[in-house]
């Protein structure tokens, strides 16, 4: 009885499955639905050869929002920088990425203030993409406050760079 086991268990362990290729349908149009009807996003980039290219490839479309002085409400000319970041990230290629607002700021104020400021204009950014027909279960938000400098220079045009709201897929 024993033998009889350890046979039937050799068996089952050598046989194994068979290798049977899958089948893909080539007259599927599905796959393609939906590029023609994104606003916003460069059809060039639509293949990859990883997900870092795919992300890279996005994350260089999206644009920066930025803010005034101590501000973190969206003036008009930002927000059709944000319609247009909600069109790509709702395009088929991005509409499953994970999004990250990173809220900055320049270097005035204590750390405190600029951590609570970049949070404040990265949770407006936020609202206003899922205003703008982005799954806010997709968001989250970060805040760098002043560490995360675009410019290091002192001066005004370099502090208006670090005013700003960093869009990105992950």
């Amino acid at each position: 009885m024993k033998s009889f086991l350890s046979f039937v268990l050799c068996a089952v362990i050598f046989s194994g499955c068979s290798q049977k290729s899958p089948e893909i349908d080539a007259t599927d149009d599905t796959i393609d639905a939906g590029i023609d009807n994104m606003q916003g996003y460069d059809s060039s980039s639509e293949s990859f050869g990883s997900d870092e290219e795919k992300f890279a490839s996005i994350n260089n479309q999206l644009q920066p929002i930025y803010f005034g002085t101590d501000r973190y409400d969206i003036s008009a000319t930002e927000a059709e920088k944000i319609d247009t970041d909600a069109n790509i990230l709702n395009s088929a290629v991005a509409s499953n990425l994970n999004v990250v607002v990173e809220g900055n700021c320049d270097e005035w104020g204590t750390d405190e203030y600029n951590y609570a400021l970049g949070l404040k204009r990265a949770k407006s950014v936020k609202n206003s993409l899922s205003t703008a027909g982005v799954d806010s279960g997709r968001i989250s938000i970060i805040s760098y406050g002043e560490s995360k400098p675009k410019c290091s220079d002192h001066n005004a045009e370099c502090w208006q760079e670090n005013r700003r709201a960093d869009i990105k897929v992950r």
